[in-house]
């Protein structure tokens, strides 16, 4: 059964249908009945000179004669073909010559049009893979396009292969700059392992050279915090496996596609290659994301240390630990850091009533950010690239603040309602789940070790740990102790918390440990509204000071530090900050003017090291 019948009988009209099909799909049966008489020759209806043909109809089988000629594609046309030719996206600019101006040989047929299909649908396993829909980025047969794309723009794969050399520069670059961070994350583990061996080694003497000094009672003692370090760096070492390993299969996977894209490229099976492009190029995402996942996952510590108890032959007759194995990174808070203005985004979007005013944000990839927008009482997830809003969910309220949970969830504190909000995400939907009845204004939230720790209220304020099914496990509320917690951040050792309190004319900054004492605080006239913080993988700190316009990078004794390339950008009342170490890219959210306003504007910085 020919297309024109198969669309009859499916009720299809003819105008219905916004793509092009090929002339051996329609025409073929109406113009052989017209040109052959008998099987295999051509009737002499005229005395047209056949020497000169439209090298399109020639691939359909059909002996067209040239009607003119373009200069671009170097090929003949027939009326028809050449009508069509001048019509098309494509090629409505190319130079055409008329039947007198156009040359008297015939060009060499090129090798792209001559090259026949030979992939067949999956869906329909008879049919080639001849169309390609620009609506939903894939190659399909004629029944898939008749069935499925019938109000899509498609292309006959022939008239367009030619034009894929500019999406497989950059999918050869993607893979190139793939494999590249595969082999540096591969060269980065095998560095580590080297150096968590040598820290170990200088754990043990140290173990072993304080054990002198006391007597026998410790031989317990001893054992068991080799035990501890040998279990610490066991751990790292595992996930720096997990990393060479599932880089190495990545690197490799990639490697093999690219081998095959160029193998096709020089072949000039362009229509192949179209496919292959196709086809891999979500392959070639997800491999993406999933090298960025494997390098978060397997996040592991640079070194281990041995903490000597100074104090041991005093309390030994208590039983306590001589000393402790902990995790660290080595710090760079004496190094200055270096961020360079990239772009701004707005992220009011059409869908908002309100401008929108970004009190949080949060990193859930490295291409997508959550933000709490105060104004437009929404969650929204934001392409960080395009600043595109990719979903967005509606509140009962307005929230302050929100993080990342595991397994795809969210935390949004709102204070209205005295609850935190726990949502879940995907990369293309948000949605609400369950909430926690928090009993205060709770207007920032941060999580450890399935507990919540919410800030709460205004003068006093208060700290208030819970547990994720809502049970209260401890309140810090010592008088004094807060005048209002903005945001919390929770340490990379998970040993400390980090506050920034704000009240009227109250600015400080609180290093706190989990009895609720401050262990440092940072206060300065020049720095006033403490918001948003970040802690950045050196160990240092990034806090907002909404009053001052400004943010400052504090040391891990809370002592400013150098940091350079924010003096030079103009920062209206930041009030929320994030970073992606995965890219090494800074986002602060501010006012997009000087003079108060809300905070719709994102700005995005690349972080250096000088």
């Amino acid at each position: 059964m020919s297309l024109c019948s198969y669309l009859k009988d499916k009720h299809y009209a003819p105008c219905e249908l916004e793509f092009k099909l090929p002339r051996s799909k329609v025409r073929v049966e109406t113009d052989l009945k017209k040109k052959m008489e008998v099987s295999g020759k051509v009737t002499s209806t005229s005395k047209t000179n056949f020497n000169l043909y439209c090298i399109t109809c020639d691939t359909d089988g059909l002996k067209e004669p040239a009607y003119g000629f373009c200069q671009d594609c170097q090929e003949h046309l027939c009326k028809s073909c050449f009508q069509h030719h001048r019509r098309s996206k494509l090629s409505r600019n190319h130079v055409l010559l008329d039947k007198d101006a156009m040359p008297t040989q015939q060009m060499p047929v090129d090798d792209v049009n001559a090259e026949v299909i030979t992939d067949n649908c999956t869906n329909h396993r008879d049919k080639p893979l001849e169309f390609y829909c620009n609506n939903h980025d894939t190659v399909a047969c004629y029944v898939c396009v008749t069935l499925e794309h019938k109000q899509c723009k498609v292309d006959y794969i022939p008239d367009v292969s030619g034009y894929i050399s500019g999406e497989l520069i950059d999918l050869n670059k993607k893979m190139e700059d793939l494999v590249k961070k595969c082999e540096n994350n591969i060269m980065k583990a095998s560095a580590a392992t080297k150096q968590l061996e040598q820290s170990r080694g200088k754990v043990v003497e140290d173990i072993r050279l304080l054990r002198k000094e006391i007597n026998d009672r410790l031989d317990q003692m001893e054992s068991m915090m080799i035990k501890e370090a040998e279990a610490l760096v066991n751990t790292a070492n595992y996930k720096l496996e997990n990393t060479q390993v599932a880089c190495e299969k990545i690197a490799e996977e990639v490697k093999r596609s690219q081998s095959f894209l160029n193998a096709l490229k020089e072949a000039k099976k362009q229509n192949k290659l179209f496919i292959v492009v196709k086809n891999v190029t979500p392959r070639m995402m997800t491999l993406e994301s999933e090298e960025i996942q494997i390098v978060q996952d397997n996040m592991t510590y640079d070194a281990i240390q041995f903490d000597r108890n100074q104090n041991l032959l005093d309390r030994l007759k208590n039983g306590e630990k001589f000393g402790t194995i902990s995790t660290y990174r080595k710090s760079s808070e004496d190094t200055e850091i270096c961020v360079n203005y990239e772009r701004s985004h707005n992220v009011t979007f059409p869908s908002d009533k309100e401008k929108s005013n970004v009190v949080g944000m949060v990193m859930v990839s490295a291409t997508q950010m959550v933000i709490a927008d105060y104004g437009n009482k929404k969650i929204k997830t934001i392409d960080v690239n395009t600043g595109s809003l990719l979903s967005e969910k509606t509140l009962s309220s307005a929230p302050r603040d929100v993080i990342k949970l595991p397994q795809n969830k969210l935390a949004v504190a709102l204070p209205i309602e005295k609850c935190i909000q726990i949502m879940s995400y995907t990369d293309t939907s948000l949605s609400l789940d369950r909430r926690i009845d928090v009993g205060e204004e709770c207007y920032c939230v941060a999580y450890n070790q399935n507990k919540l720790v919410v800030g709460c209220n205004y003068n006093p304020g208060k700290l208030v740990i819970l547990g994720l099914d809502g049970n209260l496990i401890q309140v810090f509320d010592t008088p004094g102790l807060f005048d209002g917690p903005e945001k919390i951040v929770i340490s990379s050792d998970e040993k400390l918390m980090y506050v920034s309190d704000s009240f009227y004319y109250s600015s400080k900054c609180l290093k706190i440990d989990w009895e609720g004492n401050v262990v440092q605080s940072f206060e300065d006239q020049g720095c006033q509204g403490p918001r948003g913080i970040q802690e950045l993988e050196d160990g240092t700190l990034l806090v907002c000071f909404y009053g001052s316009h400004k943010i400052v990078r504090l040391s891990s004794s809370f002592k400013k530090c150098e940091i350079t390339g924010l003096e030079k950008i103009n920062l209206y009342y930041p009030k929320a900050v994030t970073y992606s170490e995965s890219n090494h890219k800074l986002y602060v959210s501010c006012c997009s003017k000087q003079g108060y306003g809300p905070n719709n504007t994102i700005k995005v910085f690349n972080k250096k090291i000088m």
